[in-house]
C-alpha cells in the first residue's frame, strides 16, 4: 500500500528532526480508508463489501493543514464552553464504537443466546469460550491503562503493543484454533 510507504518515510523523517509524527491516530487512518473506499452489496452475504480504494494524500494533508490552522481561530475556539466540547468528543467516541467487534462481544456475553444473529461466535465458540477470549482483551486493555498510568515507563509502551502481538500470536492459539478466532 502506498500510503503504508509514504506515512513510513514521512514518520522517518520526522523522527529525525524530532517533530511529532504525522499519524498516530488509528481512528482517523480508518475512517479515512473507509472514506474513500468503494463498495458494493454482496448478494449472497447481504453484506457491503469493498471493492476499491482510491489512495490519495491530499486528504491527509488538507486534515492536518486544517488542524494547524486551528491556532489562528484561538480567540474565537476559548469561548466554546467546555462541556459543549466535551459533549462533542462523547458523540464521536460513541459513533466510532459502532460495529467494534469488541464492545459487540462485550454486551452479548450478556444476552439471551436466542436472541443473537446466527453469525454470532457465541453459536460457534459457547458463551463460556467467547467469555474467555473477551475477558483476555480486557485482562491486556486494563494492563495497558495501567502501564500508561507509570510516567517512568510509559517510554516503552511501543514495547507493550509488541508483548499483546505476541501474546495474540503466540498464547491465545494454543487455546483457539483459526476458525475461532474468524468467528471472533
Amino acid at each position: 500500500n502506498l500510503d503504508m510507504v509514504a506515512l513510513g518515510i514521512i514518520t522517518g523523517v520526522l523522527s529525525i528532526f524530532g517533530l511529532p509524527w504525522m499519524c498516530g491516530a488509528t481512528v482517523q487512518s480508518m475512517n479515512h480508508v473507509r472514506a474513500m473506499a468503494e463498495t458494493k452489496r454482496n448478494e449472497e452475504t447481504g453484506q457491503m463489501e469493498i471493492v476499491h480504494v482510491t489512495e490519495t494524500r491530499l486528504t491527509g494533508f488538507t486534515i492536518h493543514a486544517m488542524l494547524a490552522s486551528t491556532i489562528l481561530l484561538l480567540p474565537l475556539i476559548k469561548k466554546i464552553p467546555i462541556p459543549v466540547v466535551s459533549g462533542v468528543f462523547l458523540f464521536l467516541g460513541r459513533k466510532l464504537m459502532t460495529g467494534n467487534t469488541f464492545l459487540q462481544r462485550v454486551t452479548d456475553g450478556f444476552a439471551e443466546k436466542a436472541r443473537l444473529p446466527n453469525k454470532n461466535p457465541i453459536h460457534l465458540l459457547g458463551r463460556k469460550k467467547m467469555n474467555i477470549y473477551t475477558g483476555i482483551q480486557v485482562l491486556c486493555l486494563l494492563g495497558l491503562f495501567g502501564f500508561k498510568q507509570i510516567p517512568a515507563i510509559t517510554i516503552f509502551f511501543p514495547a507493550m503493543i509488541g508483548i499483546l502481538m505476541s501474546i495474540r500470536a503466540f498464547m491465545l492459539p494454543v487455546f483457539f484454533n483459526e476458525e475461532e478466532f474468524e468467528a471472533l
